[in-house]
């Protein structure tokens, strides 16, 4: 949700926070686990410092509603319930287009476009002009929504009515050693409920007995009470079903208590499910809600990536007075409709279009809120190397929240970190890949994108694996992801793939678990070029400065190159090289190549050649891929590996979101929307090749022969696409 729903009287004191939809990666923000308690979590004093963050104003968090902003949108509320809004008519749409709800109806960030024509109108986020569905590109391209609710039926509700009216207008509860919310008022709490009853379903101290607690941290800290029976993560990767949604021999831990509250809302809920013609099995999430009196949820829009994937689901319960309460919903803010919430109406809602919510009654106000899945959803995922999971909880099982993520307390620690390193190359797209990749709410950034603590931040000095595991994960927030382990983090460091025998055995002793390896290439002559320019740049920090090396600084491009040829040569390397002619002759190199001599030669130029004090070495070497590859897959599992090409970056086939979504296939994340594909590190250069033809053409001719193997060497070792993997680089 991208408001922050507050009341009129709190207003003024509001200074409760949450996640935005966008992290920052400043990494304390990512553990806002706001309504997660201290007595149940069991975290150790580091973890628990993680847990408050509530000094941030709503006001400097994008998408929040100002206070002042939120009172003005009460009254306003209040007055359209009092001058008797109508309804609009009841009219059955059938499902809303999931296609329609890949975008915002009208993007909070460029609130200019909502007055457009609706014909006519583009939707614009950040700038970027969307005009495709990212989500599933075998739908129809996105539109502007003709319609925002459907009226989908009538049902009986009293038998859930029956099983939740008990303490429905007993204030929300919280217990002692909590946090209060800035922006809830000691009239809408209790510190504890007045007499524990296990069949007032509203209690949380109740729930937190027999079922489990979950944060919805805008809700929750508005007062807005809840009854959880399904639930997932943001990414819909987990289904949760809650014990109180539970029926016999789901868990053999479920009291029979819980059982019997399980098989009553299984069977009070199926008439709905009925109605929208949906096996239970589709359902993600599953919930009553209470509103308090006197409260407004201003407008706004849902975000996540659920979002678009899901059907919206409402069902009104208990609603002493429908006239009392104002729930409007429509493509911009100014043509919002309201929608008739008397008890059993059921409706789906386009929520990604705007709407509010305001109990003007004396009550709690209660609807049931529902999404659901299309059967295709499960195949798609299936297809993404990332199947939904589905779990029962136990009751009492204590969960643990980001703004994203849901994890099992019990599964703390399950998953070791990192969960990937991206090898290299040098300058063929290596940061950006990592800046991509983590701005996914469930990849976290190392301390360093480049750690280096395979190579030269490796700690000689420590004489157990012990010691040099625990000075390695000092690079990363391992510790503090424990509890969470759906979080990847990783890092990028291209100097790995060039430098094998030292960073491949290391590797293997601090990270045994096997991190996912990801490898980029890049055309090897405009790679060189680059990693020239890189180096002889007198832009940069003096860190930067250091690490690149004074070597070339006073050297031609031409002049490093033909110093690494030497090299190679005087190694061993390249008895197919003619100095003299530079050019290869084929029937020595195509008996030289992986051969004993080959090896040995590579090992002999790796170990002589390669420094860690400086970034000034090995122009071409750098782009010979088979031989570095070549050591790689020999030492661990080709699944374990993916290769692509930078050119994918910019290609009008595949493109950033391509490549990205490839990554989290590897990595069995769920797939995201990258919001922001800009080239991250790329710098503007004078190209040492140019007007130097004769230079272009030996390079040309030396890599040709690489480039083929290393295309053969994708396609027979890893099974790629050999029209992807043919004639690199011509």
């Amino acid at each position: 949700m991208v408001s922050t729903p507050l009341s009129t009287r709190d207003a003024a004191a509001a200074k409760w926070s949450f996640k935005t939809r966008r992290f920052s990666w400043d990494f304390t923000p990512l553990f806002n686990l706001t309504a997660v308690h201290n007595k149940h979590r069991k975290l150790s004093t580091s973890q628990l410092q993680l847990k408050p963050y509530l000094s941030i104003d709503p006001t400097k968090i994008m998408g929040a509603t100002p206070p002042e902003e939120i009172a003005k949108q009460h009254l306003a509320a209040v007055s359209l319930i009092e001058s008797h809004m109508p309804c609009s008519p009841r009219i059955n749409h059938g499902a809303v287009p999931l296609y329609w709800k890949t975008k915002p109806t009208c993007p909070h960030l460029n609130v200019e476009t909502c007055d457009k024509d609706p014909d006519t109108a583009s939707v614009e986020v950040s700038g970027v002009a969307h005009d495709s569905n990212d989500a599933n590109p075998n739908s129809p391209p996105w539109k502007y929504p003709e319609w925002c609710i459907s009226s989908l039926g009538q049902v009986d509700v009293t038998s859930i009515v029956n099983l939740i009216t008990e303490g429905v207008n007993d204030p929300a509860t919280i217990n002692q050693d909590d946090a209060k919310p800035a922006n809830v008022t000691s009239k809408s709490i209790k510190s504890t409920p007045k007499q524990f009853s296990p069949t007032n379903l509203w209690d949380e101290d109740n729930a937190s007995r027999n079922n489990v607690r979950i944060t919805r941290p805008s809700h929750d800290a508005w007062g807005i009470k809840k009854i959880m029976l399904v639930f997932c993560d943001d990414f819909l990767n987990t289904i949760y079903t809650l014990p109180w949604y539970q029926t016999g021999g789901l868990n053999n831990k479920t009291s029979t208590k819980s059982v019997t509250i399980g098989e009553k809302m299984h069977k009070a809920i199926q008439p709905i499910l009925d109605v929208l013609q949906i096996q239970q099995s589709q359902m993600v999430r599953c919930l009553l809600a209470a509103l308090p009196p006197g409260v407004t949820i201003p407008v706004h829009h849902d975000t996540g990536e659920w979002v678009k994937y899901t059907h919206r689901v409402h069902v009104p319960i208990i609603v002493p007075d429908p006239t009392k309460v104002l729930f409007r919903c429509g493509p911009t803010e100014q043509s919002m409709e309201r929608v008739d919430c008397s008890p059993g109406h059921v409706f789906e809602m386009n929520n990604q279009a705007k709407h509010a919510v305001t109990n003007g009654g004396e009550d709690f106000r209660v609807h049931l809120i529902l999404d659901y899945v299309e059967p295709s959803f499960f195949e798609m995922r299936e297809a993404q190397n990332c199947p939904v999971q589905r779990v029962n909880l136990a009751p009492g099982e204590i969960i643990t929240q980001t703004r994203r993520s849901i994890d099992r307390a019990l599964e703390a620690g399950s998953r070791d970190q990192p969960s990937f390193l991206i090898l290299g190359a040098q300058k063929a797209g290596t940061t950006s890949l990592y800046e991509y990749m983590t701005q996914h709410p469930w990849v976290v950034k190392a301390k360093r994108r480049e750690t280096h603590c395979l190579d030269w931040r490796w700690n000689d000095a420590l004489k157990s694996t012990e010691d040099r595991r625990a000075h390695c994960l000092e690079f990363y927030h391992a510790k503090a992801m424990r509890p969470y382990p759906s979080l990847r983090t990783g890092d990028s460091t291209p100097s790995y793939l060039l430098d094998y025998y030292r960073v491949i055995p290391r590797l293997k002793e601090c990270f045994a678990h096997g991190p996912q390896l990801i490898i980029l290439v890049r055309d090897p002559i405009k790679r060189a070029a680059s990693h020239y320019a890189m180096v002889t740049s007198s832009d940069g920090s003096p860190e930067q400065m250091k690490a690149r090396g004074m070597e070339w600084r006073e050297k031609s491009f031409q002049e490093v190159l033909e110093q690494d040829i030497k090299n190679m040569k005087e190694d061993g390397l390249l008895p197919y090289w003619d100095m003299e002619s530079k050019t290869v002759n084929s029937e020595i190199f195509d008996t030289f190549i992986n051969s004993r001599e080959e090896d040995e030669a590579w090992e002999r130029y790796v170990r002589t050649r390669v420094p860690l004090n400086t970034g000034s070495y090995s122009p071409l070497a750098r782009g010979m891929y088979a031989l570095q590859c070549r050591q790689w897959f020999r030492s661990f599992s080709k699944d374990k590996f993916l290769v692509m090409k930078l050119e994918d970056m910019s290609s009008r086939e595949k493109g950033v979101q391509w490549v990205v979504n490839k990554t989290m296939e590897h990595l069995g994340v769920p797939q995201f929307e990258v919001p922001d594909v800009d080239k991250k590190n790329a710098r503007e250069y004078v190209d040492p090749l140019e007007e130097k033809e004769e230079l272009k053409g030996w390079l040309k001719r030396f890599f040709a022969p690489h480039n083929e193997r290393f295309g053969k060497m994708i396609v027979e070792e890893l099974g790629y696409d050999r029209d992807d993997w043919t004639d690199l680089w011509i």
